[in-house]
């Protein structure tokens, strides 16, 4: 059963009470260097995920996705994503993308992998055509 972003947004805001989280982003470029991003902001607004550095200088910003669970994790293939900075808006050009929702009380395997999802947790993975990773882990906010 394939579900919208859009379906992603209402289960994230029925399930915590908001649709907000905190994380950490970690981008690697293909030329090895790496950035890390503490207390990322998580926002889910108008169907939209939303991924926004603590100084607010940057956003990626997901608006397409194609959902599904498996087991216990929300799955969700991006299907469009943009990156806001200094006021430009860019579309990324990506090869693959995926977003994991944990909602549960307990860490939650991923399927043929050994990474765990953490209770109330969220992951995502996200490979643009030039090489650079981006993830994001973070933990859904229960109360706002």
């Amino acid at each position: 059963m394939k579900l919208s972003l859009l379906a992603l947004a209402a289960w994230l805001s029925f399930a915590t009470g908001s649709a907000q989280a905190t994380g950490t982003i970690l981008i690697q470029h293909s030329s090895g260097e790496t950035n890390t991003y503490d207390n990322v902001a998580i926002k889910v607004l108008h169907g939209s995920l939303y991924l926004t550095t603590a100084d607010g200088r940057g956003t990626l910003v997901i608006t397409r996705a194609a959902c599904s669970h498996q087991g216990e994790l929300m799955v969700c293939f991006v299907t469009n994503a943009t990156l806001v900075q200094s006021g430009t808006t860019s579309p990324l050009d990506f090869e693959r993308g995926t977003v994991y929702v944990n909602d549960t009380d307990s860490q939650q395997q991923l399927v043929l992998s050994t990474t765990k999802v953490p209770a109330h947790g969220i992951l995502l993975s996200l490979t643009t055509k030039r090489g650079t990773y981006i993830g994001l882990t973070g933990r859904i906010d229960k109360v706002m």
